[in-house]
């Protein structure tokens, strides 16, 4: 149980450099898991969401909800994951603002149908406007103070600056541009009240699997997500397809050489015209919190939108399955960039994800935490001392991505 201070290279060995990690023993080493992944129960789901690095800097961009809606027709179960990015202010807006929009749109498409069967298609729908809705809204706010590119550019810098820095940080011009500034994928799912019906809504690169036992006691994972990723061939084909003569449209395998998401909510960067970066969020306090340098990828910037705020939607009739338990896994990329060494493709991912669900499941009694439980097989499995250092390790930059798990039961 003791912490044993040793040194690594974290697989890093170009870097010539060695960093301190305590390694930790059981039960220690599960109590610090639970901990630093802020492991949670509620009812029927488990959640974790990890980020070690204790630079503030580096402080989690994920965020999550679990809601149980009770309208006419009984309990709806909305389960989201969001990956923020460039900053927590995009993330955040998402978080507070977006589980409503969907549950005003749910209640009154409920209201409608009443006694009648509802049809599928309308939720899908409901859910892909539900979400442009609250981009579009975003824009629509920023469109309020600056119109269009002329009203811009009759603007003085004095003019802007007095516009956007509001209240510096705390006004509402500020809230908007910053907003516009950063940005967040999204997942949802939506569990109807007989849970016959499931519904998933991606936009970006976040990943949703459902896990299920079948009547000969295999389990089998289902990815009900898209990957809205550069590195995807049908995104990059529908990008350049919008931007015809555009060979920069899409470079290295990201939107304009620059962000890896084809799409998303919020990064007006790649959806309004360059002089909106130019002459309004280069100048905005405080800025950007990018990596790479604005200029190197602006002026490919020429017929945006080039970011889609269009999310795709599966829906499982999960009454006509034959499995025995189900369970409904999402989870940030951060996952997958744990699992990379394994070399899966993500369909194979989702079969070896549910496979570490259903050995936790099988272990005779329910784990306290099967989110926790995959997490934890992603880190190192039954390899402590690599848990340890993932856990420990004492970097000043992030020597992983943020993770986000969450584990819903479905059905026995």
């Amino acid at each position: 149980m003791a912490r044993i201070p040793k040194y690594t290279d974290m697989g890093w060995p170009e870097q010539d450099a060695l960093w301190t990690y305590n390694s930790l023993t059981e039960p220690l080493l599960s109590s610090e898991l639970s901990r630093l992944s802020l492991a949670q129960s509620y009812g029927n789901t488990d959640c974790v969401s990890l980020q070690p690095c204790p630079d503030p800097e580096a402080k989690n961009q994920d965020r999550y909800s679990i809601l149980d809606w009770k309208l006419k027709d009984g309990i709806w179960r909305f389960r989201a994951v969001f990956d923020g990015h460039a900053g927590h202010d995009t993330v955040d807006y998402i978080l507070n603002s977006l589980p409503p929009i969907i549950e005003v749109a749910l209640t009154d498409l409920v209201e409608k149908v009443g006694d009648n069967t509802l049809d599928p298609h309308s939720v899908s729908t409901l859910l892909v406007e539900a979400i442009a809705l609250l981009d579009n809204t975003m824009t629509q706010d920023l469109l309020r103070l600056f119109p269009t590119p002329a009203v811009i550019s009759a603007l003085s810098d004095v003019e802007i600056d007095s516009i956007i820095n509001d209240g510096k940080s705390g006004g509402v011009n500020s809230a908007i541009i910053t907003r516009c500034m950063r940005g967040s994928t999204v997942l949802v799912s939506l569990l109807d009240p007989g849970e016959e019906n499931l519904w998933v809504a991606s936009l970006g690169d976040c990943q949703s699997v459902l896990a299920r036992k079948r009547c000969n006691g295999d389990w089998e994972g289902l990815r009900l997500s898209s990957y809205h990723n550069g590195t995807e061939k049908t995104e990059k084909e529908r990008i350049m397809k919008e931007h015809p003569g555009e060979m920069e449209c899409v470079l290295d395998d990201r939107v304009l050489g620059a962000i890896a998401v084809t799409r998303a909510i919020g990064d007006h960067l790649f959806k309004l015209p360059a002089i909106y970066t130019n002459r309004i969020f280069m100048r905005k306090t405080p800025g950007f919190s990018i990596s790479r340098k604005i200029d190197e990828f602006l002026g490919r910037n020429l017929t945006p939108p080039y970011i889609s705020n269009r999310a795709d939607i599966q829906h499982v009739a999960l009454k006509s399955s034959e499995a025995t338990d189900s369970f409904l896994v999402m989870f940030s990329d951060g996952l997958i960039d744990l699992y990379e060494e394994k070399d899966l493709d993500l369909d194979a991912l989702a079969g070896y994800c549910a496979q570490v669900v259903g050995n936790a499941v099988g272990q005779g009694t329910r784990p306290c935490n099967l989110a926790s439980s995959l997490l934890r097989d992603a880190l190192g499995g039954t390899d402590e001392e690599k848990i340890s250092r993932m856990l420990t390790v004492e970097m000043s930059c992030r020597w992983m991505d943020d993770t986000t798990i969450i584990v819903h039961k479905i059905s026995d």
